[in-house]
């Protein structure tokens, strides 16, 4: 009898030392019909328990669970592309786009001459004149790698120039992009420099700074233009130079992103809908949490999927 009260008052004793508020990690499990679905086929995932929390990440590029505690790093290849037009007046020789790596900022005419500006004109497909209003074309999308090589800040300059006793030419230029092309297949190319932000500025020589209608740059494009009618006018000329660039062999785009599908205030969630805009082979990710002020535990399910 003394021993089997003894046992009593040991379980007691471990039942009254156990926090009752100490976290579990939830149980809880996802399923679906099957594991082959088609491209815009809606997929039913089911869920079965009830924890606190539910995160999603379906597997594409952006919210893959593979990233959610690292950093999504892959190699690049800089690239340039541009939409332009030219059009009115006889000066076909207008425009030519040029990069240096030895301007110092001070956006004056003289200093600007005297950098080594290199035209790299030939790598995209700039219009002729075409008609007398801006019909843009897509200049092309060129492999600028090169022009980073030696690890300084790269300038690029559009040279627009009237010549004497001519009639003028406008040149316009919108979308000009510097790109990061993805190596890797499986990892987005994004837009490195937008056209906004390589904030582009005129710089002219005294003949087109005296011209009542000068060059000019707006949020979507850069225009050289002046008076139409130069035919008793000296030689004009601008360089419309951007902010410095500089571009690493890398592109860090930080973590995936997950989608919240159960907060801790909601109801339980039963199931979850899905659809896959992209043929290829997926491995979804339903993370659940319980949670407290003691802390959190987790519990992950995958499933993987293939998208035809």
């Amino acid at each position: 009898m003394k021993k089997y009260l003894t046992f009593i008052g040991m379980l007691l004793g471990v039942a009254a030392c156990k926090d009752p508020y100490e976290v579990s990690a939830p149980v809880f499990n996802v399923s679906t019909e099957k594991n082959v679905y088609a491209v815009g086929e809606r997929i039913r995932f089911e869920i079965e328990g009830s924890p606190d929390m539910i995160n999603f990440y379906s597997g594409i590029v952006g919210y893959d669970y593979t990233y959610h505690d690292k950093d999504r790093v892959y190699e690049i290849i800089p690239s340039l592309n541009f939409r332009s037009a030219k059009y009115a007046g006889n000066n076909e020789d207008c425009a030519d786009l040029l990069y240096t790596t030895d301007f110092n900022g001070d956006y004056t005419y003289e200093n600007v001459k005297a950098a080594n500006w290199i035209s790299i004109s030939n790598r995209f497909n700039i219009p002729p004149i075409v008609g007398t209003s801006a019909s843009f074309s897509d200049s092309g999308t060129a492999d600028i790698a090169d022009l980073f090589e030696g690890g300084k800040n790269v300038y690029f300059a559009w040279r627009c120039k009237t010549n004497e006793a001519s009639s003028r030419t406008q040149f316009q230029v919108s979308d000009f992009n510097i790109n990061g092309e993805s190596l890797d297949a499986n990892n987005p190319s994004s837009v490195l420099y937008s056209q906004v932000k390589l904030d582009f500025r005129w710089v002219l020589n005294e003949a087109a700074s005296l011209d009542a209608t000068q060059p000019n740059v707006n949020t979507s494009r850069i225009l050289w233009t002046g008076t139409f009618n130069n035919t008793t006018g000296p030689f004009k000329e601008g360089y419309a130079i951007s902010g410095p660039v500089a571009i690493s062999e890398q592109m860090n785009l930080g973590l995936d992103k997950h989608e919240v599908i159960k907060s801790i205030q909601n109801e339980n969630v039963t199931e979850y809908f899905y659809t896959f805009d992209k043929a290829g082979e997926y491995e979804v990710v339903f993370v659940g949490y319980n949670v407290n002020f003691n802390g959190r535990k987790e519990t992950v399910k995958r499933i993987k999927l293939t998208i035809e």
